[in-house]
């Protein structure tokens, strides 16, 4: 699962491209988030994407990822807003959805508090 989650994320999914800071100290951590993006309506800080407990996504169980993934919602219920293409990630498979938790739960934990994107 863990190759197939590497394979996905390095070319398909491509969550590094916005979750991983494009400058600053966070750049050298993938998926650590705090790149901001703001163009048109969209004015957004990435979250952090590793398992650390209290930063990031360490706390989530895989049903919650999923349904962050495929759904665009965080275990509280709110929305994440744009620019995450959840709408275009619903049609993953189940096996390919669970290989991108296996490698986000992989990655090193990295401390980085970021605000939510708004809705």
């Amino acid at each position: 699962m863990l190759e197939r989650g590497t394979y996905l994320m390095e070319s398909v999914v491509a969550c590094g491209n916005c979750h991983t800071a494009k400058g600053g100290p966070m750049a050298r951590h993938e998926l650590a988030g705090g790149f901001q993006m703001k163009e048109g309506p969209i004015d957004a800080i990435t979250p952090n994407l590793t398992p650390d407990k209290k930063t990031g996504i360490g706390n989530w169980t895989d049903a919650q990822l999923i349904v962050a993934i495929r759904d665009g919602k965080r275990p509280d219920g709110s929305l994440i807003g744009p620019p995450m293409p959840y709408d275009m990630y619903r049609g993953l498979s189940d096996r390919n959805t669970k290989a991108i938790i296996a490698y986000l739960r992989n990655l090193k934990p990295v401390k980085n508090a970021t605000r939510n994107s708004p809705t």
